[in-house]
């Protein structure tokens, strides 16, 4: 099912507007750790959800995006060796056109 988004200009005259086609049946979420959840390991695999895509990377607190593999339908990223505290999880999906699909900031708390 495709979904038209309508994004006005604002640096123009706003009743020039530009419709871009989003397909609402593509996505990328961090399903593990659920949101706020607590890990107590030191070794934690990370499992991202998408639809069809070539590649996903995560990044963790705003580093630089780490590389997922692909195993059982999923997308999976082996996290270790981090510290105690508050993290954030952000996934990305490439696109089979080129573009990139950001999923939504998951937090966790490790022990």
């Amino acid at each position: 099912m495709l979904k038209i988004a309508v994004k006005k200009n604002t640096k123009t005259n706003a009743a020039k507007t530009a419709a871009k086609v989003v397909d609402v049946n593509e996505y990328v979420v961090v399903d593990y750790p659920k949101n706020l959840e607590n890990i107590t390991s030191r070794h934690y695999s990370v499992r991202i959800g998408s639809s069809d895509c070539t590649g996903v990377d995560i990044s963790v607190n705003d580093q630089p995006w780490q590389p997922c593999r692909y195993a059982v339908g999923y997308w999976w990223y082996d996290w270790n060796n981090f510290q105690p505290g508050t993290h954030q999880l952000v996934a990305r999906m490439h696109k089979r056109n080129g573009e990139y699909l950001i999923s939504k900031r998951r937090r966790c708390k490790v022990n």
